[in-house]
């Protein structure tokens, strides 16, 4: 069960049109929520967002010039995983 707070204007329009229709409240409001329920998508999740761009690009190649790659083999050692 759910009990639902509106605003005093609100609620006078949701009357006016119940009696419009020959609805009760209750009906137009489960109607509604169904409705809404329906066509509700949740936000994309960070992933979806990103996965067209997942492994998209080149393995990194060591550098050339000599001073360089020693700083490259020390920080692949240092940070190596396996």
């Amino acid at each position: 069960m759910l009990s639902v707070r509106l605003d005093e204007a609100t609620e006078q329009r949701l009357s006016e049109v119940c009696q419009q229709l020959g609805r009760t409240k209750s009906e137009v409001v489960k109607e509604s929520l169904a409705e809404w329920l329906e066509r509700f998508n949740p936000p994309p999740r960070a992933y979806e967002l990103g996965a067209d761009l997942f492994d998209q690009g080149e393995v990194a190649r060591p550098p050339e010039d000599p001073h360089h790659r020693q700083l490259w083999d020390y920080l692949d050692a240092k940070h190596r995983t396996g």
